[in-house]
């Protein structure tokens, strides 16, 4: 293959122009010339940048973790680490409801080619900084004692994907199609708000709306 043109912009747009797709027709519908045919450039151009379409998909899911991360970490603006959790849950969520397309493909779909370790490194970033948050909750004594903080971090992590995968297919909090999309978010973001709660060092039980 031709050496990679040195031109990140237009790297950059391939990307986003594929991640639109995926919303309009997903990962199955995408294809090297539709990328090419709406950003103005021959599919040729495409290859010059990526090999094939597993590798455009590949980087596609590198950089919407890159965009899924910068969001959660943007949502955070309070000072209070629960606060600050339940920021970062809501924020998992209507990325996930805003983006579904991308969302499935990210966790649920089939094998991309083999990940680096650098993009490991970077995809588990939001965790890492959810259990550092989460320990400094223990230590400022707003979280439990016991509060084991990478159990907790993988517990909020699992409670916001089954929250948003249920959310998208449209089988959360009723049947597909009948429940109002702001309700299915509000609902979502109460039960991460609530899984928090119970870490609370001065939790004394679940609210009874839930």
């Amino acid at each position: 293959m031709s050496a990679r043109p040195a031109n990140p912009h237009l790297a950059n747009d391939i990307l986003a122009t594929t991640a639109s797709l995926i919303e309009e027709v997903g990962p199955e519908g995408v294809t090297m010339r539709a990328v090419a045919e709406r950003i103005g450039y021959s599919a040729t151009t495409i290859y010059l940048y990526f090999e094939n379409k597993e590798r455009l998909l590949n980087e596609a899911v590198n950089r919407a973790f890159d965009w899924f991360a910068d969001r959660l970490e943007r949502a955070q603006d309070e000072a209070l680490p629960a606060a600050r959790i339940r920021q970062a849950a809501r924020a998992y969520l209507d990325w996930g409801l805003d983006n579904p397309g991308m969302y499935r493909l990210m966790f649920e779909w089939g094998y991309l080619g083999d990940i680096s370790p650098e993009s490991v490194f970077a995809r588990r970033a939001s965790w890492r900084r959810s259990r550092s948050l989460i320990e400094f909750g223990v230590s400022q004594g707003t979280f439990r004692r016991d509060l084991d903080s990478a159990v907790a971090a993988d517990l909020m992590w699992a409670t916001c994907h089954g929250l948003t995968s249920l959310a998208i297919s449209g089988r959360m909090f009723g049947n597909p199609g009948t429940v109002d999309a702001t309700v299915v978010r509000e609902r979502s973001a109460a039960l991460a708000d609530a899984l928090v709660d119970t870490w609370l060092s001065d939790w004394t039980g679940p609210p009874r709306d839930l």
